[in-house]
């Protein structure tokens, strides 16, 4: 069986994470390779002064790390058995539940992406005055800030309403529904 990889917590994973960036993405504003990205992040190698030095700017935006919880959430016991009856309304009510977990994931992607684009349009200023990274390419990095801090587009945000809304009216069917099951006994 596979492993399952943990979440990394080095400085460098927290950065990609607030600034929504994959690895390359990163070594491509820094002008260095990927593989070097990758071998700070899984401390492979280490942080060289250069490297702290040209990540100070998006490093001086992170908040401080959260505390570690690693309570897992309260578990529920199973359900019994529906009678005969209730089948249908259970699936129907399971159903709802589903595509409501399918639409908030999408809104949730949505959220995501806006708040990624504020982050970055926060940072913006003290990134611009900084140095670039790579002198040779100061104005195409500019511009690739520039673009990271776009907020999301009117269209985006009506299909976030649209599926906040939409999920909600799902989950509220399902328990319409899971309320209308005969009690247990």
């Amino acid at each position: 069986m596979p492993r399952r990889a943990r979440p990394s917590t080095h400085v460098i994973a927290r950065l990609r994470d607030w600034f929504g960036l994959t690895q390359d993405e990163l070594a491509l504003y820094l002008g260095l390779s990927a593989p070097l990205v990758r071998d700070w992040e899984t401390r492979r190698r280490p942080l060289t002064p250069a490297a702290v030095a040209a990540l100070q700017p998006l490093l001086a935006c992170l908040p401080p790390p959260a505390p570690d919880s690693a309570t897992p959430p309260p578990t529920t016991s199973p359900s019994t058995t529906p009678p005969p009856e209730a089948g249908a309304l259970r699936f129907r009510a399971r159903q709802c539940r589903q595509q409501a977990a399918g639409l908030q994931a999408q809104a949730g992607r949505l959220q995501r992406q806006a708040v990624v684009a504020a982050r970055w349009a926060e940072a913006l200023p003290g990134l611009l005055a900084a140095p670039a990274p790579e002198p040779a390419h100061a104005a195409w990095q500019a511009d690739w800030l520039r673009r990271r801090a776009r907020p999301l587009p009117p269209e985006a945000a009506t299909r976030w309403h649209l599926l906040t809304a939409r999920a909600a009216a799902l989950l509220l069917e399902a328990a319409t529904l899971e309320a209308l099951l005969p009690e247990a006994g």
